[in-house]
């Protein structure tokens, strides 16, 4: 067995282990914060601060990357996240705590995602990447099919404090799996001027506004279904069972990115998950939200996978870290002023409004994915 193929099954499971465990919370953070009374303009505030964490300390974990390797920055990126639910557990309006926990989030999202695209890009061949990220999202869709549910039991009969306690001590193993196996990046000084930032600005505003729009998917769309579907276990429901009947869809996505025009299948995908994040908002009952989101997961996947299999075949022909800090770096700064200016338009607009028009704007914001180079 080659050390690629080893490695690729360790990332496979140590990544569905870390997703499990996340899952668990990642859902419900917007109701959280909902819950202890910050405002929708308030929330946006505080991924804006985050933002400006993760623009700070991308160029700390550019140099870390490239003395210790991508898996030993993932694996810090995790500890830094329980450390994140530390913080978030003890958040109060506009306390030290909730500066801290936003700085720390940014923090974990710059040590996590560009080592994390870098070492999958390192052991994954171009030809079958699609295959390969369809895979992951199987994986991924199957460890974390349950844990929504979960987490909605836990904090509809425990709180939040379990959900979190639980969730910290379920990264463990996922650490220690990152660790278990040899670093596969190359050990060297890191070289901006390896990778030309006039010939990769397309795909940094690319990235910037698909983060833009799966920020305001991620904090909106959950307080959305809780003002239709006001309760815990049923918003867990809602995404387990979706993730479940999605799980076929993920393989096939892969299949087709490998065989079909990469762009085309990216300006199918993002066209028609912006018709389904703008139509969903029409949702009024149970069954509604339901489908709109099974909806959402497959036309996400259409779009996500594509775009991620472009930047990685970017990221082949340039310097991988080089060009992935950039990447973040760019797409970071894009992240950072759009969500500022969530957070003053929803300032003095109603929740339900608020909710409408974020989500419309999210679907706006993903048909700039197409900005990606060819």
């Amino acid at each position: 067995m080659s050390i690629h193929i080893k490695e690729l099954k360790n990332f496979y499971i140590s990544v569905s282990l870390y997703n499990f465990a996340f899952a668990i919370i990642a859902l419900f953070i917007p109701l959280y914060l909902s819950e202890k009374g910050f405002s929708i303009s308030l929330i946006f505030l505080f991924f804006a601060i985050s933002q400006a964490g993760r623009l700070l300390a991308l160029p700390i974990a550019a140099y870390f990357s490239s003395i210790y390797g991508a898996k030993k920055m993932i694996s810090a990126a995790l500890v830094f996240q329980i450390i994140y639910l530390v913080f978030l557990h003890k958040i109060d309006y506009l306390s030290v705590n909730f500066f801290a926990s936003a700085l720390i989030l940014g923090v974990v999202q710059s040590f996590l995602w560009p080592p994390y695209w870098i070492h999958l890009s390192k052991i994954s061949p171009n030809e079958s990447r699609g295959k390969i990220l369809g895979r992951l999202n199987i994986f991924i869709a199957v460890a974390t099919a349950v844990s929504p549910f979960v987490g909605g039991v836990v904090i509809a009969h425990y709180g939040f404090g379990s959900a979190f306690f639980l969730t910290a001590i379920l990264i463990i193993p996922a650490i220690a799996l990152l660790l278990s196996t040899v670093e596969v990046s190359n050990i060297r000084k890191i070289n901006f001027k390896l990778v030309s930032l006039r010939k990769i600005y397309p795909d940094l505003i690319a990235n910037g506004f698909a983060n833009i729009q799966q920020y305001l998917n991620n904090a909106l769309w959950p307080i959305f279904i809780f003002i239709v579907v006001p309760q815990y276990k049923s918003i867990g429901f809602i995404q387990t069972f979706s993730l479940i009947i999605s799980i076929a869809v993920f393989y096939l996505v892969g299949v087709w990115v490998d065989k079909f025009n990469r762009k085309k299948l990216l300006l199918l995908g993002s066209i028609s998950d912006s018709v389904i994040g703008a139509v969903r908002v029409l949702a009024n009952s149970f069954s509604q939200v339901f489908i709109f989101n099974i909806l959402a997961l497959f036309t996400e996947n259409l779009k996500s996978t594509p775009f991620i299999t472009k930047f990685q075949e970017h990221m082949d022909q340039d310097a991988r870290t080089e060009y992935m800090f950039l990447f973040e770096i760019g797409g970071t700064i894009i992240t950072l002023v759009g969500l500022a200016i969530m957070a003053i338009l929803f300032s003095s607009m109603p929740v339900k409004e608020s909710l409408v028009l974020g989500l419309i704007i999210a679907s706006v914001s993903g048909l700039f994915v197409n900005f990606v180079r060819k």
